[in-house]
């Protein structure tokens, strides 16, 4: 079961803490997080949902300006893209809730060669390791260093895999 401060944690960077006081935007999202099925839920549906969900409620509270005050005293527009990684980083809260099985594992693999999830990678990399080798790991690793950010993957995956 995903936790409202769970939903939180992940948005506050984002979106701050002042805006994700002044709405119920987490609470939406984590019913929508729990009502994903982790046996059979389709991660790319509950991906659009929460991407949809994120974007309609962030311009509804903004007004359509799309601005929020982050932590640090800055105001920042929030751009499509955002909304796209905000949804993305939610969705490794029900990733992390599939049963670890070969059947799952197929399911999750195949979810990450089909869409642009770093959130599956993630789940690959962290909670599916021990069905992959460790050729296979290192590939998941450099993909995500060369296709995303540092700071979206430098707090759960190191620069160089251990041998």
């Amino acid at each position: 079961m995903v936790h409202e401060d769970s939903v939180a944690r992940v948005l506050r960077p984002w979106l701050g803490a002042a805006f994700l006081a002044a709405c119920d935007i987490c609470a939406q999202l984590c019913g929508a997080l729990n009502a994903f099925s982790p046996e059979d839920g389709d991660p790319a549906a509950l991906s659009a949902q929460l991407d949809t969900l994120l974007f309609h409620r962030v311009r509804e509270l903004t007004r359509g300006d799309m601005r929020v005050l982050l932590d640090d005293g800055r105001v920042i527009r929030i751009r499509v893209d955002d909304i796209d990684q905000m949804a993305d980083e939610l969705l490794y809260l029900a990733l992390c809730r599939l049963p670890l099985n070969a059947w799952q594992y197929g399911r999750l693999r195949q979810f990450a060669l089909s869409h642009e999830s770093l959130s599956a990678l993630r789940a690959l990399y962290e909670r599916f390791a021990a069905f992959q080798t460790e050729d296979e790991l290192a590939l998941i690793a450099r993909t995500v260093r060369g296709c995303h950010p540092a700071y979206r993957w430098r707090g759960w995956l190191p620069d160089q895999r251990e041998p």
